[in-house]
């Protein structure tokens, strides 16, 4: 007869191969968690102020941006406390934000304008961060959390224009890459 814990490590290994084969099929069930103001610098993104806990809480009414988490995500490694847990989040940035090619001709017009001249495929190609970071309206992150150790590492990280168009993927392949959770922060 095969243990309890066997059979659910099997139940959860096929629900995961399920979930990574068939990602749409999953279902969401975002939580709010957190809001936070906007950030002083704006040249940095949405996963520039995670990694450096720049994020702080502010109550849901004041938030300029809006923390969730996906419930039917969280992944912890033991039924215990303490260990690792994964999870998705979504950030929203509230208010108006224009698409990414909006923003784009935006900044297109006012960079030929500083230069006093058209823009060449390497001058627009230098743009993208900066308008990616202008037209940011959400950005989903697979963040584990180590609980005793009070640290993140960020797993992926995709940030979307206000249409829901992506407009990047990022990949976090380094696991050295762990980031102290600071006090007082949304990811505290």
């Amino acid at each position: 007869m095969r243990s309890f814990s066997a059979i659910m490590r099997a139940a959860l290994l096929a629900a995961g191969l399920l979930a990574l084969a068939c990602p749409e099929a999953r279902a969401e069930n975002w939580v709010f968690y957190a809001g936070s103001a906007e950030p002083a610098n704006r040249e940095q993104t949405l996963i520039d102020w995670y990694q450096t806990n720049s994020l702080k809480p502010v109550p849901e009414d004041k938030a300029a941006i809006r923390h969730y988490y996906d419930e039917e995500s969280v992944a912890a490694n033991s039924p215990f406390g303490g260990g690792t847990v994964r999870v998705w989040g979504k950030s929203v940035v509230q208010g108006q934000v224009k698409s990414y090619d909006e923003t784009m001709r935006e900044i297109e017009r006012e960079e030929e304008k500083r230069l006093k001249r058209k823009l060449t495929t390497l001058d627009t190609a230098r743009l993208f961060p900066q308008a990616v970071n202008r037209a940011v309206k959400e950005i989903t992150i697979q963040y584990e959390m180590n609980c005793d150790e009070k640290e993140f590492y960020i797993y992926e990280a995709n940030s979307y224009d206000l249409t829901g168009a992506k407009m990047t993927r990022q990949l976090n392949m380094d696991m050295a890459n762990w980031v102290p959770i600071q006090a007082r922060s949304v990811m505290e």
